[in-house]
């Protein structure tokens, strides 16, 4: 049999048991139907201090709950009661929950920073699909102390699934570096813990006129359970949108979003060693713009863009021969960050922003500025995204433009269909230059399963032969059960052109055919 049969075999097979298998309508499948619940519209805003049971405002409100585990007793109810509330007004939207508690005094809180991980804490948290396109969505979660935790969600969270918590950014279809303006306050009390979340609606993105999907998780620590609202089959999250329920009665307003972040900066130096030593002030300004164009579309404008306040990066070992992976945390480049995902996460990332503004060797590159336009057309996402930086005379780093065009059309039933072209291209100087064109898409197989894959081909002056890449995956992903395989091929002369890019060939594999087999622990074999 030839590898090309093999190739045909494995995907055939995996595509009609995939099929198969969906047709059995339990809880368990998924095919159950999806809980609903109401938003409230209110005229006078909640007090946001946490003590929900005591608001007059809340408890003209009728609660729902429900809440089943999907760990350690799958499908039971939950140990504990849960009461969860929504309501909204013209310009906020806003979360309550009780989380009742037959012992207050045991509730486990294991880190109190901002976005600190939740999962082995007494937590609550909830994501919207503001878009119902079962593919993105917002995070927003807390604890008893109120941490506030954020993230932006694409693609159902599906992607790179390294461990580290450093590269959960946007290779993994988990924005964890996004965050947003909103506030949550909580309270501790005889009944439990209480929590109240306020999110400014110019903090989300929607489209007017449609129904929100959401989902609810609550972790109550000392029964080690995790229970949803709408429930999740067994290894899966609060990503999986395709399977939460559904947020009715909303009548949003367009809001008005318009945020203007300035800064001056001014330096004084004089040079002691001259002869007829002079004070010389150099001023400097700049600062970023940030407009909806549409509740779904944002522009951001840059100038003489500073990222001073940006948070550093955690300290990494490296211990082999690539490159190491920082995420990206400029605020300019964070939002809808995943639309401008390409590739194959964390082994080929054929658009990586870190690279703009820093050099080979870890210089630093002065942005002069740029623009950047990205959400969503209906069900087609669209991301623009201009910069220009500037030249650094001792690193020989000359002026460079750098341009991305992204359009991804998504359809029902978890498939997609997009583009890409992405350019780097030096001001001034002839024949210096490096693009690329992708293509991409992914194909549902009911909920268990789906195929995706790419194509890329660079186009520079460098070109010489095997300048292209592909990849073609299918996978089923099932009550903790992964099976898998695909066909993979990085060319060597697109591993040299991509300097604005991030390739990373996973443990050296440039091409080949490899299967996955796994439950919970995965192991893996591979044929180069």
């Amino acid at each position: 049999m030839s590898i090309q049969k093999l190739y045909f075999a494995l995907f055939a097979f995996l595509c009609l048991s995939t099929i198969g298998y969906s047709q059995t309508p339990d809880l368990n499948n998924g095919t159950q139907t999806r809980p609903t619940a109401v938003a409230v519209p209110i005229e006078s805003e909640p007090l946001v201090d946490g003590n929900i049971l005591k608001d007059e405002v809340w408890q003209k409100i009728k609660p729902f709950g429900g809440l089943l585990q999907s760990q350690p007793n799958y499908g039971q109810a939950a140990s504990e009661r849960t009461e969860i509330r929504i309501a909204y007004t013209e310009h906020t939207f806003y979360v309550a929950v009780v989380c009742y508690d037959s012992d207050p005094d045991g509730l486990v809180v294991s880190d109190a920073r901002r976005d600190a991980l939740l999962d082995n804490t007494d937590a609550f948290l909830f994501i919207v699909d503001t878009y119902k396109d079962n593919q993105n969505g917002f995070i927003f979660g807390t604890n008893s102390l109120g941490v506030e935790y954020d993230a932006q969600v694409d693609n159902e969270g599906q992607g790179n699934q390294n461990t580290n918590r450093q590269q959960g950014g946007t290779i993994g279809g988990f924005n964890l570096n996004w965050d947003g303006s909103w506030k949550v306050r909580t309270s501790v009390h005889n009944e439990g813990w209480s929590a109240e979340f306020a999110i400014p609606l110019r903090t989300l993105r929607f489209q007017p006129g449609k129904d929100w999907g959401i989902n609810f998780r609550r972790n109550i620590r000392k029964t080690n359970e995790i229970a949803y609202w709408s429930p999740m089959p067994i290894g899966f999250n609060l990503n999986r949108l395709s399977l939460a329920g559904t947020l009715t009665g909303l009548n949003l307003k367009t809001p008005r979003n318009l945020k203007v972040i300035p800064y001056v900066l001014g330096q004084l130096a004089k040079d002691y060693e001259a002869i007829d030593p002079k004070a010389k002030f150099t001023p400097e300004v700049g600062g970023d713009i940030k407009f909806s164009i549409t509740p779904s579309l944002t522009l951001d404008l840059t100038y003489n863009t500073d990222f001073a306040q940006v948070e550093v990066d955690e300290q990494q070992v490296n211990l082999d021969r690539f490159n190491l992976f920082f995420p990206e945390k400029r605020p300019f480049f964070l939002e809808n960050a995943g639309l401008f995902s390409v590739g194959s996460p964390g082994e080929v990332d054929l658009f990586f922003s870190r690279r703009i503004g820093i050099g080979d060797d870890g210089n630093i590159v002065p942005i002069i500025g740029g623009a950047r336009l990205s959400g969503k057309l209906d069900r087609t996402n669209v991301g623009l995204l201009t910069m220009f930086t500037d030249e650094v005379e001792d690193a020989g780093i000359h002026k460079n433009n750098f341009t991305v065009a992204r359009v991804n059309h998504e359809f029902k039933g978890r498939s997609a269909l997009g583009a890409a072209f992405i350019n780097r291209s030096g001001i001034g100087i002839q024949d210096d230059f490096n693009s690329t064109i992708a293509i991409d898409g992914k194909l549902g197989l009911g909920r268990k399963a789906r195929m995706t894959g790419f194509y890329a081909q660079t186009n520079g002056p460098l070109d010489t032969i095997n300048e292209h890449s592909f990849r073609l995956k299918t996978d089923y992903v099932w009550n903790s059960w992964e099976i898998g395989g695909g066909i993979r091929k990085l060319g060597k002369a697109l591993i040299r052109k991509l300097d604005f890019y991030n390739v990373r060939p996973s443990e050296n594999r440039k091409q080949g055919f490899y299967i996955i087999i796994g439950q919970r622990m995965k192991t893996r074999s591979s044929w180069n």
